[in-house]
């Protein structure tokens, strides 16, 4: 897990989770890592956002490749 630190609401400098590539899922709400590729021109083909919990598509592109993985703890 990576941090990075800042200053919070009260003025005081603490350290807060980097959550870059983390997405919500709209069916099961658990929180899971995502890499997006754009697909190459020519050789596209339609890719389902599966969550890597319940196994249910949150949406479908035809521009992105996903990579989805749960987070552990």
């Amino acid at each position: 897990m990576d941090f990075y630190t800042a200053y919070n609401e009260n003025g005081d400098l603490a350290k807060f989770e980097i959550d870059e590539g983390k997405v919500k899922c709209g069916h099961c709400g658990k929180i899971y890592y995502q890499e997006r590729y754009e697909q190459v021109p020519g050789f596209r083909e339609v890719d389902d956002d599966i969550c890597p919990y319940c196994h249910e598509s949150n949406g479908r592109s035809g521009d992105w490749e996903f990579f989805n993985r749960k987070i552990e703890d």
